[in-house]
């Protein structure tokens, strides 16, 4: 049997060590004919980073050659896309941004952010580059894709952002000035920088993920090419967990006594997220769930909600 992902949002870890997953990769042919620059937005904990996860291994280069491993059994095992591990991949991951402290340190946390993706980029795939750490995140970027370009690689970078915005909500809540100067300032431009080597065709694509679509709305006119998918109804479950997917879960794991009361308990409290108007189907919160199976795998009954 396979085990409860409660808290695992490492793609690669979950598969080695026999998590349960619930098979998204169906949407990947779907992304690649939407657009090359896209946004999806999402409320908390619905895994949104185990999605992006599972991005990186499909597209990395350098995973090619795990890809009967990692995919197997699931869609793209039989559906791949003409885009499978071809591309670098340049990943931030901005959810351990300190939104609390002061304007200055904010800054200094998203380039944190922006330093840790750059330096994953380099190790990976053994690029010979050499920086200031002391310079802007939003300058950091601009000369690192230029000395990209003048690389010459055989294959474009794919650029996968988890959490764009972790920063927005506590700023708004105390102080929305400090929140203009922040994202119209440093942020907006590093997206701006960002765009430029889209145009140039060295970034081939973008994916970021985020909550709130005051951060994006704050920055459009500095990316001013990204598709906003987030109320697409073809994209409406490509994360969190439709009810089939759910009972389906609870097949595997939950003995058969109990799935319907547990299924009518996660209906009444974990149900009801639509994110369009014409959707029918409503949408789980995977991590909500996955709590609840994984306290009753441990104990063998449901805790109370």
């Amino acid at each position: 049997m396979k085990k409860i992902p409660y808290g695992i949002i490492n793609y690669k870890t979950l598969i080695e060590e026999n998590y349960y997953y619930v098979d998204k990769t169906m949407y990947l042919e779907k992304l690649e004919n939407i657009s090359d620059t896209l946004f999806y937005l999402r409320p908390g904990r619905f895994g949104k980073s185990l999605f992006t996860s599972m991005m990186y291994y499909y597209y990395d280069i350098n995973s090619k050659s795990l890809f009967n491993e990692l995919f197997k059994d699931l869609y793209v095992s039989k559906n791949p896309t003409k885009e499978k591990n071809s591309y670098y991949i340049l990943n931030f991951d901005f959810s351990g941004i300190n939104e609390n402290k002061e304007n200055k340190e904010i800054i200094e946390s998203f380039k944190a952010c922006v330093i840790l993706g750059i330096n994953d980029f380099i190790d990976r795939y053994n690029i010979n580059y050499e920086y200031s750490k002391d310079i802007p995140a939003d300058d950091m970027i601009k000369m690192f894709l230029s000395y990209i370009k003048g690389l010459n690689l055989e294959h474009k970078i794919y650029i996968i952002i988890d959490e764009y915005d972790n920063f927005t909500n506590a700023i708004l809540e105390g102080n929305a000035d400090k929140f203009i100067k922040i994202v119209t300032g440093t942020v907006k431009s590093f997206y701006a920088n960002i765009k430029i080597y889209v145009k140039e065709g060295v970034v081939g694509r973008f994916f970021a993920t985020g909550i709130c679509p005051i951060t994006l709305d704050s920055m459009t006119t500095g990316f001013n090419i990204a598709t906003d998918i987030s109320t697409d109804i073809r994209f409406n479950s490509m994360i969190g967990l439709t009810h089939q997917e759910v009972k389906d879960l609870l097949k595997e794991v939950v003995e058969e006594k109990d799935r319907e009361e547990i299924y009518n308990l996660m209906v009444s409290n974990y149900d009801g997220y639509l994110f369009n108007e014409e959707a029918t189907e409503r949408v789980f919160n995977a991590t909500l769930v996955m709590y609840l199976l994984n306290y009753y795998e441990a104990f063998k009954k449901y805790q109370k909600i």
